[in-house]
């Protein structure tokens, strides 16, 4: 969460603590300003913990992808790989379809050229067993690439997931911009001639810039441009991923 999200929420939670410690006497009510504040700090807690848990179960998804890759590599390529070297040299074609590939391939050329292994080593199945391959070599080979696959969604997922919370944040700012502006009307008439309750509602409703280390600034922006109210005549209140079984150490 951006640091000028998090102090707009901030700011939202002081207005709600405002209007929580200062009820208007009937039959005055903050009415559905106070609702739609009370929606929109309710769905921006919810999408800044959206954002924040996509970040991280991205970086895992990273970590998850890298082991996933040197699994793929070291013990289901590699062998095929050198068997098809020292075995297979006369065989056309299969020396280059099973070259190993380049090391810094995107996961998705990476997946690419596993399944083109997957199909040359097919044509000599019997040959790999027989020179020291597992007789389900290809199916584990088909298991790796498939674990490496989930990974590479899973974070493209986490991904979407960080972005559209992130766009929702927006929105819901915009939101309870909205019903700040409607609760400055409702606080300014309804407590008109009161300063000291006006000095408090224009504390609440500022975000408060923080320095590097969490004190507050002295430099304070209005949630809204609103311009100042002058306390003006009494007025009537207004109502308002799974790692294969072989990964275990490479010999």
């Amino acid at each position: 969460m951006q640091k000028r999200q998090k102090q707009v929420i901030e700011a939202y939670q002081r207005v709600q603590a405002f209007v929580a410690d200062h009820p208007l006497a009937p039959p005055g009510s903050y009415g559905e300003p106070k609702t739609l504040l009370d929606d929109a700090v309710a769905r921006l807690t919810t999408h800044s913990n959206e954002q924040v848990a996509g970040g991280r179960l991205g970086k895992a998804d990273t970590q998850a992808q890298k082991t996933l890759r040197k699994v793929l590599r070291e013990q289901h390529l590699k062998p095929i790989a050198r068997i098809a070297s020292a075995t297979l040299r006369g065989s056309p074609g299969i020396d280059k379809a099973t070259r190993m590939p380049k090391f810094r391939l995107t996961t998705t050329q990476l997946i690419a050229e596993a399944g083109a292994f997957r199909t040359a080593a097919s044509l000599y199945e019997s040959v790999f067993v027989r020179n020291g391959r597992p007789a389900d070599f290809l199916a584990k080979l088909d298991a790796a690439t498939e674990a490496l696959r989930q990974a590479q969604l899973g974070k493209a997922r986490n991904l979407g997931k960080s972005i559209g919370a992130k766009g929702g944040m927006t929105d819901e700012i915009v939101r309870g911009r909205d019903a700040v502006d409607m609760l400055d009307a409702i606080v300014t008439t309804s407590f008109a001639g009161n300063g000291e309750v006006l000095a408090e509602w224009r504390s609440a409703k500022r975000i408060r810039a923080t320095s590097g280390g969490g004190s507050s600034a002295a430099a304070t922006s209005p949630v809204a441009p609103i311009a100042p109210v002058a306390p003006a005549p009494a007025a009537s209140p207004v109502v308002a991923s799974i790692v294969p079984a072989t990964q275990q150490k490479a010999a």
